[in-house]
Order: C-alpha cells, then structure tokens, then sequence
C-alpha cells in the first residue's frame, strides 16, 4: 500500500489530486463553492492511498515509511505526514 495524495474530507466527499498540497485543495474547494473560507482542516485533511481510502496524517505517515515513500525522523513532523513530506516521493 502506498499514499496517492494529499486530500481534504469535507461532508463525505474526498477532494484532492496528485500533485495538490492541502493548500491547494483548500484553495480549489473555495473556488469551487464547495466550501467558503476558511478550508477545512484539522482531522479533515489527511491523505489518500493508491486504492483509493481516506487515511489521516497519523496513519498515512505509517504507510509512507513502510512503503519507501518517505524515512522515518526525516519529516515535518515526526507523529504526521504533510504533503510537503512527499515532494520529490515515488507516490502511487
């Protein structure tokens, strides 16, 4: 199992394309009049696999070690994944 992209969960729909940071999902949700500003986030924003399921930060900065995408203690943070921690990542 690998991590595909960053993406936002807002009222059971998932948002984000490889590629996005959750900035720009946020950004293109407003845009978009999904939501209004301020994008969501905390627990709303996490990441998607490569089959497709919402994981959070906690549990996609798992996958991302196990699957080679990312080191482990070479992060943003050490208990999350951020997309910024992908740049430059082999992604599903």
């Amino acid at each position: 199992m690998k991590i595909k992209c960053a993406a936002i969960l807002y009222n059971g729909k998932t948002y984000g394309e490889p590629g996005q940071c959750h900035a720009d999902i946020g950004l293109d949700m407003i845009r978009n009049k999904v939501c209004r500003c301020p994008f969501p986030g905390g627990p709303a924003q996490g990441f998607v696999t490569e089959e497709g399921v919402f994981v959070s930060r906690e549990d996609a900065l798992k996958i991302a070690i196990a699957a080679g995408q990312v080191k482990e203690g070479q992060t943003c943070h050490k208990d999350r994944l951020f997309s910024e921690d992908l740049r430059g990542a082999k992604l599903a």
